[in-house]
């Protein structure tokens, strides 16, 4: 028997069970998007990161002060001496707080940084509207875009002029709106979209002792970032963690990948319940059409091709349920993003008012569908339908073709 009449057989047996076979099928499909909707999610995240990382520099190395009680370790002084070390071309101090800001529920992100350093830190200035403050202690602001912008409407809540009040250090402050950035996107040490930037000696004024609980320190080269580095933690000693911005997009991109391995061994847990689908179908469907199988070896049919049969079934099974699988996860990949406003929830950068009063800080990102993924989910589905068909399929070609037409 030809490989198309084998087909078509088991095609118009798949069609005889419309609901059976279309429960199977989804029960297939499950697996799949479930593979591709959380891998997305994963990858996206981990594309906007690193994107954002190669925007620093490879030769950018962050400095996390570690808080101890109420002061800030790395002071005036001490930006001082690293601006003085050996292979470093630029330092850039940053005050990150949690700030309530009239007009908006939740606490904002407050950046007190110099405007000469925004370029460097933002990888490029991008305005949208006005201009940058003055490195003056004057009350001005420039607002990041989500927070200018309603995410959900579009509409400009928030306009170049309007007069902001924050509470910062027990006082109500009139801030003003100098600019509105545009959109950056998914963002590491600092989150333009989702922050406000105001000149750092304006809130030196109202903050005790202020240090600063983030430094961005520039080396002159690539070549110097390991000897820079070491300089660093020699002149902090305990009191900050040093981390290259190269070190950070290696580990993000190691650890994200076990993140989404793992995620897809969990998925692939949804496939057990696809192989027992397809494994109870074609029992089924070789307990209902014994007395055909008996008639269709009695005519010659050879029992390579009723266990091929059976085998196709499976496998058009698993190709259905691929298929599905592929087009509702894209779909589900592009969704998600919807129902959870774009971003997915991160920890917060350690320093004062972050890792202290803030919670987990909102990431923006966009979904990336991995062909790999996708390829992997599709194989793992036709083989478990594949696999579950063999038994029905070795049992149907065992069938004694006489006692088959006995069968009732």
């Amino acid at each position: 028997m030809k490989l198309p009449d084998l087909a078509s057989l088991a095609w118009r047996q798949l069609r005889e069970r419309r609901l059976r076979t279309a429960l199977t099928v989804l029960a297939v499909a499950v697996g799949v998007v479930v593979i591709i909707a959380l891998s997305s999610q994963v990858e996206g995240v981990k594309v906007g990161i690193v994107s954002s990382l190669e925007r620093l520099g490879p030769n950018t190395i962050v400095v996390f002060p570690t808080l101890r009680g109420s002061r800030m370790p790395v002071t005036d002084a001490d930006i001082a001496r690293l601006r003085g070390l050996e292979g470093v071309s630029k330092v850039i101090p940053l005050l990150m707080l949690k700030v309530r800001v009239s007009g908006f529920e939740d606490p904002v992100n407050v950046i007190a940084a110099s405007s000469r350093d925004l370029a460097d830190l933002l990888g490029e200035l991008r305005i949208a509207e006005g201009g940058v403050y003055l490195d003056v202690p004057a009350p001005q602001v420039l607002v990041g875009h989500d927070l200018a912008f309603d995410t959900s409407t579009g509409e400009q809540v928030v306009r170049v002029g309007q007069p902001l009040v924050a509470m910062l250090g027990g006082r109500s402050l009139m801030l003003t709106a100098v600019g509105v950035l545009d959109t950056y996107g998914t963002s590491t040490a600092v989150s333009p979209d989702t922050s406000m930037f105001v000149p750092v000696e304006y809130v030196k004024q109202f903050i005790r002792g202020a240090g600063y609980n983030l430094v961005m320190v520039k080396a002159a080269a690539v070549d110097d970032v390991d000897q820079v580095s070491e300089l660093l933690s020699y002149t902090l000693g305990g009191r900050a963690r040093i981390v290259p911005v190269k070190q950070v997009a290696s580990a993000v991109s190691s650890t994200i990948a076990q993140i989404s391995l793992l995620l897809v061994g969990i998925a692939a847990t949804s496939f057990i319940a696809a192989g027992l689908g397809t494994l109870n179908i074609m029992m089924v469907s070789v307990l209902e059409r014994v007395r055909e199988i008996g008639v269709l070896k009695a005519l010659g049919m050879k029992d390579r091709h009723v266990m091929g049969l059976y085998i196709l079934q499976g496998f058009m099974v698993g190709g259905l349920g691929s298929a599905a699988g592929v087009v509702i996860g894209v779909a589900l990949s592009y969704l998600i993003p919807l129902a959870t406003g774009g971003s997915m929830a991160m920890p917060p950068v350690p320093g004062r008012g972050v890792g202290k009063l803030g919670g987990f800080s909102a990431l923006p990102y966009t979904p990336v569908i991995n062909p790999l993924y996708v390829l992997t989910a599709v194989l793992i589905s036709v083989a478990v339908t594949l696999v579950a068909s063999v038994y029905p399929s070795w049992r149907a070609s065992r069938l004694n073709p006489v006692e088959a037409l006995r069968y009732e």
